[in-house]
């Protein structure tokens, strides 16, 4: 099974964006995602593509969510 996770854009250089997913930073791809993006929002990605936009409120409600899984794993 694969998971797109939310991450926050922290910048943007055309049509790629930096974003901070957990402490992690990396560069996705944002030219197919519906109605642009800016830095702020929050983004699903997935292997080097953003995929669509979340709202922030969203976004840390999926983290969370994996938070707790990955706490009842322990």
């Amino acid at each position: 099974m694969c998971v797109g996770l939310p991450g926050k854009i922290i910048e943007m250089k055309g049509k790629k964006a930096r974003i901070k997913q957990s402490d992690h930073f990396h560069w996705v791809d944002v030219s197919c995602v519906e109605g642009g993006v800016t830095i702020g929002d929050y983004l699903i990605t997935y292997q080097g593509a953003g995929i669509n936009k979340v709202s922030a409120k969203e976004a840390e409600e999926v983290l969370r969510l994996l938070g707790d899984v990955s706490e009842q794993r322990k």
